[in-house]
């Protein structure tokens, strides 16, 4: 018999409920095209601290048992052009035989007490696209929930590694990221955030040891300079010590396709990087086209057998995706505010929305 609703218990998480959290990841596969499971070994806490500056571990336990999870995290943004804190919100996980009656109210009850703290007020959220049933219950405006303003579509394709591709070029040169120009790099990560809604606020500090982006440096970065000066950037990482995401199965036609593919059996993790942080002064495709290739023929050869980018559908840069056989994966990018934030959520201006990626 499941437990009554009356059971469940509400609380942030420590670091005694690591385990526990990662056991929960590892149970609930998300998708139905490709079902993966998104991992956080060996510690979920470590592996959460990219989300934001600050961070909450929600838990719901029945019967001593862990069958919910979420995280609330803040960090500093862009929002309409300006650094301001923005809000994020992950790794909402339910155990199916505990998703009726009020459980999910109660959460969110929960949730809406520590926004109390007054940190931010808007989130971020992303809901793969064929889940339905998240998207017909928290996206939809149920009495009790926040509201989730849909912004569209957050592609992320997993881009196949094949055979060397020809490289591009133009007015500019492209190179290797170095410590030396590491403020230059900021600057210019920024300058194309800035025209990004919710885009992070980048610090030189955050890609030093001990910074926010945990195993990410200026030598990861490929840049593009024109007249010496960096007009474009884009960064390859691998989050795979910390982050990983395993193949649960495949729905048709996947299912016989793969056979035919280089894609992963079941129960394997996908050898994968993200392209990350891609900025583009003016958003020149022929720059990004160019980073993205360079990255995509540096990778030929290596373990990796895919890498999956992270842009808006409305993204002039998305056009580049076009370049490349991909096996096509979407989420859906959400704006979600409580009453505290509908006067912020009526003062977004038109900017593109962005989600990282390698963040989610």
């Amino acid at each position: 018999m499941i437990a009554a609703a009356s059971m469940l218990s509400l609380e942030l998480a420590t670091p005694g409920d690591d385990a526990a959290l990662r056991a929960l990841l590892r149970r609930m596969p998300m998708g139905r095209r490709i079902k993966v499971t998104f991992e956080r070994e060996p510690s979920y806490f470590s592996g959460v601290s990219i989300q934001g500056d600050f961070c909450q571990v929600m838990v719901g336990r029945e019967e001593g048992k862990v069958v919910g999870m979420g995280t609330r995290a803040v960090g500093l943004g862009h929002l309409n052009g300006a650094p301001a804190p923005v809000g994020f919100l992950s790794d909402l996980r339910i155990e199916e035989a505990y998703r009726g009656g009020t459980r999910l109210a109660r959460g969110y009850r929960f949730l809406r007490g520590l926004h109390g703290d007054g940190r931010c007020a808007l989130y971020t959220t992303v809901i793969v696209s064929d889940n339905a049933a998240a998207v017909s219950t928290i996206a939809q405006g149920r009495a009790g929930l926040p509201n989730y303003r849909d912004l569209g579509l957050l592609l992320t394709p997993a881009v196949r590694l094949g055979r060397r591709l020809p490289e591009l070029g133009g007015d500019f040169e492209l190179v290797g990221g170095a410590e030396r120009r590491l403020p230059e790099l900021v600057d210019c990560l920024n300058r194309h955030g800035a025209r990004r809604q919710f885009a992070p606020v980048h610090r030189v500090e955050d890609f030093r040891p001990g910074g926010r982006w945990l195993g990410l440096t200026a030598e990861n970065f490929t840049l593009a300079l024109r007249g010496g000066r960096i007009v474009g950037a884009l960064a390859r990482w691998d989050q795979s010590a910390f982050k990983q995401t395993r193949v649960a199965g495949y729905g048709a036609p996947l299912s016989w396709v793969r056979r035919l593919t280089r894609l992963p059996a079941p129960g394997r993790t996908l050898p994968f990087f993200y392209a990350s942080f891609a900025a583009v002064d003016g958003d020149d495709l022929s720059v990004f086209r160019a980073l993205l290739r360079r990255l995509y023929n540096d990778a030929v050869g290596k373990d990796y057998l895919y890498f999956i980018p992270g842009l808006h559908e409305r993204d002039p840069l998305a056009a580049a995706l076009r370049d490349y056989s991909a096996t096509p994966f979407s989420g859906r990018l959400y704006c979600v505010s409580f009453v505290d934030g509908e006067s912020a959520l009526r003062s977004l201006d038109g900017r593109i929305p962005h989600a990282e990626a390698a963040l989610l």
